[in-house]
């Protein structure tokens, strides 16, 4: 998956201020990478809600990014833009939750441009807000999906020695 933060340069916020928005918002969020620097190439490694997870980030001017025939579409609605931050993950709602985060204090802080490039779908700061919960939600089911596998071994420890006990007890009946 692939969303894309239009934003100037000149304008691209430390980690540190980008962490310091999400916080205020109410969330329990951290960027584990140097917070003194901005979002650069290669990727960024943060936490929401204690889920840790990682994710590609890369930069480019905004220029190369909209001349790809899948985002000619931007052109349009970008006017002093001239970098192009690209987060991509997998299946990952950790990382989900993470970059529409981001993707909000960028916006808050910069005036940044948010697309979701999979569904050619431009985001707005409430949108981006409104998907937060659901993939809070998708990773607490995930994370309760996990929890109970865990359990459920134990469980059924309990009832073969809940049996192996009635069974002992039974013996000197």
């Amino acid at each position: 998956m692939t969303q894309i933060a239009f934003i100037r340069k000149a304008d691209l916020p430390t980690n540190k201020q980008i962490q310091e928005v999400i916080q205020k918002l109410g969330y329990d969020f951290k960027i584990f990478d140097d917070l003194e620097k901005q979002i650069g190439e290669g990727g960024l490694e943060c936490s929401i809600n204690g889920h840790e997870t990682y994710f590609e980030t890369y930069l480019d001017e905004a220029n190369n990014v909209i001349s790809e025939t899948e985002a000619e579409w931007i052109k349009p609605d970008l006017t002093n833009q001239d970098t192009a931050i690209s987060f991509v993950w997998g299946a990952d709602f950790s990382a989900g939750a993470c970059i529409g985060l981001i993707s909000i204090a960028l916006t808050d802080l910069s005036n940044a441009l948010v697309y979701y490039m999979d569904d050619q779908m431009k985001y707005t700061r409430e949108m981006l807000i409104a998907d937060t919960p659901q993939f809070l939600a998708e990773l607490n089911k995930q994370t309760n999906i996990k929890h109970q596998e865990v359990v459920k071994p134990n469980q059924t420890n309990k009832q073969t020695e809940t049996t192996f006990w009635n069974r002992l007890k039974n013996i000197f009946k």
